[in-house]
């Protein structure tokens, strides 16, 4: 399957371009470093970037400009890169302006300088070992080439800690109660895996295989005056732009849970073209919004209370 991480980049070839400077192997430079939350990366940041909440990685401070990060300590950095190509991205629609291999902080690494349909070019540089794969993203408007050189000569400062233990529930703002039990066939629900701000919940703790139920938890901001219910449309919209089709909605609630706000509805569809389940609860308090969605296609009936029985559970932080 296709990294995540690499489908983020393909569907960011709205961006990429001009002159480019190679990019060299790390050198940790110490005192400026920062550590990108829920990663074991280390960069010093480009004038005018900081850190942000809403990914890891670092942002502009006007907005313009961004550098992602995607680290994966379950990855391969032999598997994933076999989609990092310029076959791959022209495909895309991608212009592919520079493409290298070489060696960061120590492992092999590829880097590609791109540009897409839109007025943004992409740096996109991914690196690591047979244990794991660590992917940035540039983003920055073509306008912009100081901003360019800059992120270029930030992805020479990168330092990264193999062995460091990263806690994605450090910066969480909810809790879930995976003790809980229902009266069905799938009784507990176990935390499987994280990319930032998603997390995904499985019978067994795994990475879901196909036809497995699971549970995806995603904070979000709140924003004032926002409705739970216009989210909730907006993500179904979301869904069916992914494959989703033939969305039934039943038993809404907008109703109070663990009091908070919160909005619960069951949504029967076709998911690959197969019959499915797709349930939907939010919760929210003044500063957060966490959604929390199920998909199963099949033991409908059991499966649903195991859903509603977890994300019942919510605290938010």
């Amino acid at each position: 399957m296709f990294p995540r991480h690499l489908i983020l980049l393909c569907w960011a070839l709205s961006g990429a371009g001009v002159g480019y400077a190679q990019v060299r192997v790390a050198v940790d430079s110490v005192d400026s470093h920062v550590q990108i939350p829920d990663t074991r990366l280390s960069i010093v940041p480009p004038p005018g970037f900081a850190l942000t909440h809403e990914f890891p990685g670092l942002l502009k401070t006007d907005g313009s400009a961004v550098i992602q990060v995607y680290d994966l300590p379950d990855g391969n950095f032999y598997n994933d890169g076999a989609s990092f190509t310029t076959d791959n991205f022209k495909s895309k629609g991608a212009r592919v302006l520079a493409f290298k291999t070489l060696t960061v902080a120590g492992f092999p690494a590829r880097y590609c300088y791109m540009q897409g349909d839109s007025a943004k070019r992409i740096m996109a540089l991914i690196f690591g070992d047979s244990t794991f794969s660590t992917t940035l993203i540039g983003l920055y408007p073509d306008t912009a080439l100081g901003v360019g050189q800059a992120i270029r000569d930030a992805y020479t400062t990168i330092s990264y800690k193999k062995g460091s233990a990263v806690d994605p529930f450090e910066t969480a703002p909810f809790s879930l109660d995976t003790a809980v039990t229902a009266d069905n066939a799938v009784a507990r629900w176990h935390f499987a895996a994280y990319n930032k701000p998603l997390f995904i919940y499985s019978p067994d703790g795994k990475v879901p295989a196909q036809g497995t139920p699971f549970l995806t938890v995603t904070p979000y901001p709140r924003k004032p005056g926002s409705a739970l219910q216009d989210l909730s449309e907006n993500l179904i919209i979301k869904d069916m732009r992914a494959g989703l089709e033939d969305p039934v909605l039943s038993n809404i609630s907008l109703d109070s849970v663990n009091g908070y706000e919160a909005y619960e509805v069951e949504i029967r569809c076709k998911l690959g073209g197969q019959q499915g389940l797709l349930y939907q609860f939010l919760a929210a308090d003044a500063e957060h919004t966490i959604v929390i969605e199920g998909v199963a296609n099949d033991n409908f009936a059991d499966t649903l209370r195991a859903f509603k029985a977890f994300a019942h559970t919510i605290r938010i932080k």
